[in-house]
């Protein structure tokens, strides 16, 4: 298993589980909309996914009055897990979250859908871009454990 295997899985999988450190120092997990499934999302697959030799950058979106922005803002230590049950397949990767505040870049990620969470659309003050950046990638494939960094 190589890397590109890795960025199937998180391509494939249906969400991706958001861990972020709450005030309290203990790690709080959510489900994302995972914008990377092509089949969910095929006018931003290509573009919410970045391979670079071993690191990966993913976007997601959010709102910005939700508890992870607030927890990611006073830390931006996070991981993300990305899964295909059905293939025993699992990808667990452990980065930095930034805000992504350009509003050309938030209006390239935008879906009109969406406007059911962000009513005025991609300037809504709680729409929010998120990238983020691995530092370590772990998976599983193959019977055995894959790490990448």
């Amino acid at each position: 298993m190589d890397i590109r295997d890795v960025v199937t899985i998180m391509k494939t999988s249906k969400a991706a589980v958001l861990s972020t450190v709450n005030e309290s120092g203990y790690p709080e997990s959510r489900a994302l909309l995972n914008l990377a499934n092509a089949k969910k999302y095929p006018k931003l697959a290509d573009k919410a996914i970045r391979l670079t030799e071993n690191t990966v950058t993913l976007y997601f979106t959010t709102n910005t009055s939700s508890r992870k922005i607030t927890q990611l803002r006073a830390n931006p230590k996070a991981s993300l897990y990305f899964c295909i049950p059905d293939k025993f397949l699992g990808a667990g990767a452990v980065g930095e979250i930034e805000e992504i505040t350009d509003e050309t870049v938030k209006k390239e990620f935008w879906q009109t859908g969406w406007r059911i969470y962000y009513p005025k659309g991609y300037t809504d003050p709680d729409y929010t871009l998120l990238k983020f950046t691995s530092k370590k990638i772990r998976c599983w494939g193959g019977f055995a454990k894959h790490e990448f960094s």
